[in-house]
């Protein structure tokens, strides 16, 4: 098991400068566009590239959110509550968040297949959809592997208090 959280950690780091690359990217393509603007001569398609790097910096972050709890949580209520309640709630949080990003992973694939299979590419620079939305699919996938893994974990760390 230290194997795999400890692959996934490092799957995640790469993912995370990924997704700082991508945050660069578009700034430098929207500075790039805004400069071309100004001498008359735009970057053809810079909203799609944009786009796609918006997407692609957001599902690499996916695990790294995950990783470091950088999500929104509702700390306040859950305090008042005994620590065996407290527990039970992570847990049920923990197997309902993995049934969903599991349900989010497959259906994301399953459109990308659908994508691919109907041939439809973007409206300007026709790059295939399709590509995005498996790369996207695929980061949901990490961070449900991440959740399994973070469960398993609590679960391990439950049973010997």
């Amino acid at each position: 098991m230290h194997i795999i959280a400890h692959a996934l950690h490092r799957l995640s780091t790469l993912m995370r400068w990924g997704a700082c690359l991508c945050v660069l990217g578009m700034a430098v393509i929207t500075g790039t566009d805004v400069l071309g603007r100004l001498g008359k001569h735009p970057v053809f398609g810079s909203e799609e590239i944009a786009a796609f790097l918006a997407v692609l910096a957001l599902g690499l972050s996916l695990p790294y959110a995950h990783e470091h709890r950088s999500h929104i949580g509702v700390e306040i209520f859950v305090q008042l509550l005994r620590t065996r309640t407290r527990r039970w709630l992570k847990l049920l949080r923990e197997i309902l968040s993995i049934a969903f990003f599991s349900i989010v992973t497959w259906m994301m694939a399953k459109y990308a297949h659908d994508k691919q299979i109907s041939g439809e590419v973007s409206m300007n620079l026709h790059l295939p959809e399709h590509f995005f939305i498996y790369v996207l699919a695929g980061c949901f996938a990490v961070t449900t592997l991440c959740m399994v893994v973070d469960t398993v974990r609590f679960i391990c760390e439950w049973r010997r208090m």
